[in-house]
């Protein structure tokens, strides 16, 4: 009964999204259509360079955090094993 209800939903809110009858986020809390003072955001134009170096240092970040997780979780497991097999 539970995964039938599920599935009818779902196909509901497909069949509306593909006759265009709803507007997606019409009903949300802020809404779309009020705000007539909103300016787009213009990117700054960045330098290649730039660029390349903020690449480099979130790659380092993202594999010193890596290294730290595995360490620790490594660490964890050990003491896990440790625990309950001695």
């Amino acid at each position: 009964m539970g995964i039938a209800s599920m599935n009818a939903t779902i196909n509901n809110n497909r069949k509306l999204l593909k006759d265009g009858k709803r507007k997606p986020f019409t009903k949300s809390l802020g809404g779309y259509n009020k705000n007539t003072n909103y300016k787009p955001y213009a990117m700054p134009e960045v330098r290649p360079h730039v660029l390349r170096r903020i690449r480099i240092m979130t790659r380092r970040a993202n594999r010193r955090l890596l290294i730290r997780q595995l360490l620790i979780g490594g660490s964890v497991a050990i003491v896990m094993i440790y625990w309950f097999f001695f």
